[in-house]
């Protein structure tokens, strides 16, 4: 099932990236954000458990040099800013919330100048400008409504999926993508259930309607983007050039757009279409240092 090729790997997770937003809209009235992502993991995992148990791969998982890395993932690279995506899907629209995501290509620079010290270079600098041109024209649109509210929690979290990053780079060569994504579901389960046990705690009952619609959405939300997807991005990163792997996955705001308008949960708007174009267009101009980088 996940041997197939690079390139068909990469664009399954372009789509299961453009459509978790769209998945994560509809299941919004239905569900506290973080019992729904909460589920999503522990179905996610269940997908795996086959091939985690025959592989062995639980001798990995559980290696004390491995573990730490794996919880540091999970928790940065899902638990927390998946639940406040959600969170801001209350106020705001899956398509605002893909393109401000390329904003999390200005915190890989402000963290490689503190971590690493590197400088970024003219090229890195006008695609940053870019980005935040974009963003701004979907600041600009929201005004003072809730909207702004949910654009801001999106790009207030965005580091996180950074700093995810920096503790994957960490995890054995030889350690398999599909492991890698298992691990990531299973680890996030951790910081999501003491996030759900305290809002169970001090904010009172959890919301869960149960209805077909949400049902749909949660196993789509498990096994579309943190069964398949994950799986497939990694595999993708592993098997083929990371630059062309990159672009690929930063144009998914385009069918985020389309999802969300063909479903009616958004409208086109000047705005929006602007704000896209440069967005996506500001990080290809900065990730296109990413094969220079790499021949260095």
């Amino acid at each position: 099932m996940f041997s197939i090729a690079p390139v068909f790997a990469v664009w399954i997770a372009w789509f299961a990236t453009a459509a978790n937003l769209v998945i994560s809209k509809f299941a919004v009235p239905y569900v506290t954000s973080a019992l729904f992502i909460l589920l999503a993991c522990v179905i996610a995992f269940l997908c795996f458990l086959p091939y985690v148990c025959k592989t062995g791969g639980w001798k990995i998982l559980l290696d004390r040099k491995v573990w730490p890395q794996c919880l540091a993932m999970g928790t940065f690279g899902t638990a927390l800013p998946m639940t406040i995506f959600m969170i801001a899907l209350n106020y705001t629209t899956p398509v605002n919330g893909a393109i401000l995501n390329q904003f999390e290509i200005i915190y890989s620079l402000i963290l490689a100048a503190i971590l690493l010290k590197e400088r970024p270079t003219v090229r890195q600098v006008g695609g940053s400008l870019l980005i935040l041109l974009g963003v701004g024209l979907l600041l600009w649109q929201a005004g003072t409504t809730v909207q702004l509210k949910g654009d801001l929690m999106i790009i207030g979290c965005l580091w996180m999926f950074q700093l995810s990053h920096i503790f994957a780079k960490k995890l054995p060569a030889h350690m398999p993508p599909q492991l890698i994504a298992a691990a990531r579901a299973l680890f996030a389960i951790p910081a999501l259930a003491v996030l759900v046990a305290y809002l169970a705690a001090f904010q009172g009952p959890l919301q869960f309607e149960s209805n077909a619609t949400l049902w749909s959405m949660l196993f789509l939300c498990a096994v579309v983007n943190y069964f398949l997807g994950n799986t497939y991005w990694y595999q993708a990163i592993r098997h083929m050039d990371l630059s062309k792997a990159t672009a690929i996955i930063l144009s998914y705001p385009v069918m985020t757009f389309a999802l969300s308008v063909l479903l009616r949960q958004d409208k086109i708007t000047v705005y929006k279409v602007l704000g896209m174009i440069l967005a996506i267009g500001g990080a290809y101009i900065v990730t296109g240092m990413v094969k220079q980088g790499d021949t260095k």
